[in-house]
């Protein structure tokens, strides 16, 4: 065994029988390459990737190559969700150096962190377009002894290049706003595939804060233009192989436009923001299939993906030891198998049909079938739980059991949402419960850290961690009524200004100042990736923060990045979803929801369902609790504070721009304020008097 043997992080364990010396990141590996004067090979991957799996067993499983390796670099080995900031920043290089990125990722540093070469997967021998990484490796150490010079030259004009400037914020109005979300709207629909859904071509990604911004649009201005797209990818996917029609859960993404054959990972965060898709979906045209979805959807993260002692673990593999994709693939033996000889036809037929979709190893990837009449449908559910049985024979995929914050905040807030929604206590419990596994395992001392790894709290938290996971917070004081949960979020955000925060622009970086010393750059993350950026995140806790405080500092927090950022969302809307959803609120403008309630649970759960049974984006709700034997909230954000509670019921003040209309106590009557409050504000019908914070 090798330096990963005594690391937790499933990926850094699968390395730890190479014959290759692997350092794991950190300040031994630096000062060996120093005193070695040896350049660094830097390999990062994650557990699901399967071509990470791939160059593993070509590559550092094999003697020969890795003794090419170790004679000639010091080599360091790193988990990119463990280490998302190293991950960002030698990404950026290979993007700056080859157009395109991706995993496995392979990058040569000098023994001071600087990058002078990089690529992704490379072969053991040279392939048409790709070279062998024996060559490789052997060119690049001749270039550092021999052509040094050139060598300082590339790392010095690489890091120059990488370090990010100061965005500089400019004044954007009402108008200007206006037309670059109607031009950012029109560019996405451009490349909408109106047949299958999504954009583009294969690979096809599910782009979820994309689609959300679709969906803002349309509930936004009570039309539906741009969220007939947004039905579609829906519909396509739910009836493709990139989601498990046996197991439920979705995978990463389809090899082909179709959504037809997935590449077969699944990961946490893809699957929770799915589950808010599907829900905002229902919200937006009342699809009740698609809050069975989302239900399907969560309740796949609880069975397959929860951990022990709550929380949820990062992924499920693509591969077993049988190849990728093979627990989910069939063959017609198989079928024949689990279903008998005389049925392998009528199951070609219902979960393949024409063109039925096949991995490179030619295997079946089972489809849905809406299509399908009623009969044929109760058929297709009886083999879908024969199969079930027969699968769960086979060697399942590897679970990475470590807890990333970040990615357990989307799973918080899309559990809490559905558990409104549908009104079933178990998805609320679950996310409750993951939200305290994060305050009392992923902290040290009174700091939030990146993960848990089942033993310990590990690397300080970056931006989204943060954001995200107080945006997660907002959403349990909405749905919980629990103050603790908005003072909660309150010192997330305010952590993130102390520490976070561009002292030179609007922003915030991935990471506090002087996160670590092997990093030649502070990474700064402004487009969304698989999961909305940290910038988009903190931008959007800052507006929801703005209305329940009405503090002015939350608010310029918001203006700034948008006038940095808006050039770049117009420009490529596609990368920006997140953060044109912000704009989009902020554009039309916040409605308020103070509901003042008795110190009960879940007492202003009849106000509060009415107010989420439609799609309110615009929407931001604060919970006052009365205090013993008080008719006005003495706890709860400053919306709410002092608000009085009306003939002994659960009360709802609808406000915009803090100027509140007259308090209602009946679902049907907060109904009709909401409407209200999504046209101009008249002031017709305005409480007056100290409780009215008018700021405009």
């Amino acid at each position: 065994m090798n330096r990963l043997a005594n690391e937790t992080s499933a990926y850094l364990r699968q390395h730890r029988d190479n014959p290759v010396d692997w350092y794991p990141w950190g300040d031994q590996a630096f000062q060996q390459a120093r005193d070695e004067d040896r350049p660094v090979l830097l390999s990062v991957g994650y557990s699901a990737c399967h071509w990470c799996h791939v160059m593993a067993h070509e590559s550092f499983e094999d003697p020969e190559s890795a003794a090419i390796q170790n004679r000639l670099f010091v080599n360091i080995k790193v988990d990119r969700e463990e280490r998302p900031d190293v991950d960002r920043i030698y990404m950026d290089a290979l993007q700056a150096l080859t157009g395109s990125g991706g995993w496995p990722m392979t990058v040569f540093l000098l023994p001071d962190g600087r990058p002078f070469f990089a690529g992704t997967y490379f072969p053991p021998q040279d392939r048409p377009g790709l070279p062998g990484f024996r060559r490789v490796m052997e060119s690049l150490a001749a270039a550092y002894h021999d052509r040094r010079e050139e060598v300082l030259a590339s790392a010095e004009h690489l890091t120059q290049a990488l370090a990010p400037a100061p965005l500089i914020s400019t004044a954007l109005g009402a108008t200007s706003m206006t037309q670059l979300l109607a031009r950012a709207e029109a560019t996405l629909m451009r490349r909408a595939d109106t047949e299958y859904g999504g954009f583009g071509g294969a690979p096809k990604f599910p782009q979820c804060a994309v689609l959300d911004f679709l969906l803002t649009r349309d509930a936004l201005s009570q039309r539906q233009a741009a969220g007939d797209i947004v039905q579609t990818t829906l519909e396509a996917m739910a009836e493709g192989g990139i989601r498990d029609q046996l197991g439920e859960g979705f995978h990463r993404y389809s090899v082909d436009h179709r959504w037809a054959v997935p590449h077969f990972e699944k990961m946490l965060y893809d699957n929770a923001q799915l589950i808010r898709l599907y829900l905002h979906s229902w919200q937006a045209r009342d699809q009740q299939r698609h809050l069975d979805l989302a239900r399907r959807t969560a309740d796949f993260l609880i069975d397959q993906l929860r951990l022990p002692g709550g929380g949820f673990a990062a992924s499920l593999d693509a591969d077993t030891a049988e190849g990728e994709g093979a627990y989910y693939g069939w063959s017609e033996e198989e079928l024949a198998e689990a279903l008998g000889p005389d049925r392998v036809e009528l199951a070609m037929a219902l979960f393949g049909g024409p063109g039925s979709a096949r991995t490179e190893q030619g295997s079946l990837v089972l489809r849905g079938g809406r299509e399908h009449g009623p009969e044929l449908r109760a058929l297709r559910e009886a083999l879908v739980q024969e199969l079930a049985r027969a699968r769960s024979q086979r060697p399942r995929p590897g679970r990475d059991d470590k807890l990333i914050v970040g990615w357990n905040a989307l799973a918080i807030t899309a559990l809490s949402e559905l558990a409104l929604a549908t009104g079933e206590l178990r998805y609320l419990e679950e996310a409750l419960g993951a939200a305290e596994v994060i305050l009392n395992r992923a902290t040290q001392g009174d700091r939030l850290c990146h993960l848990f790894d089942g033993r310990e709290a590990r690397f300080r938290a970056g931006l989204d961690d943060l954001a995200g996971f107080a945006l997660a917070c907002l959403t349990l004081h909405e749905v919980t009524g629990e103050t603790r949960w908005f003072e909660q979020a309150l010192e997330l955000a305010s952590r993130v200004e102390a520490e976070y925060a561009d002292p030179d622009g609007p922003g915030w970086f991935d990471t506090p100042a002087g996160h670590d010393p092997n990093l030649t750059t502070r990474p700064r993350s402004l487009e969304d990736g698989a999961v909305p950026s940290g910038l988009s995140q903190m931008t959007e806790l800052c507006l929801r923060l703005y209305a329940l405080t009405g503090e002015d500092s939350w608010r310029a927090g918001v203006t700034g990045v948008l006038g940095a950022m808006a050039s770049a969302m117009e420009r490529f809307p596609s990368a920006f979803g997140a953060l044109l959803s912000v704009m989009a609120v902020m554009e039309s403008g916040q409605v308020e929801l103070g509901l003042i309630c008795p110190n009960q649970d879940l007492a202003h759960w009849p106000l509060l369902q009415r107010a989420r049974t439609r799609l309110r984006p615009e929407l931001t709700v604060g919970v006052g609790r009365l205090g013993l034997e008080r008719q006005e909230a003495d706890s709860g954000p400053a919306l709410v504070l002092h608000r009085r509670q009306i003939e002994g019921s659960p009360t709802a003040y609808v406000c915009r721009r803090f100027a509140c209309r007259l308090p209602v106590t009946e679902a049907t009557a907060l109904e009709q304020e909401l409407a209200g409050a999504r046209t101009a504000y008249a002031g017709t019908n305005v409480e007056s008097g100290p409780e009215v914070i008018d700021v405009d």
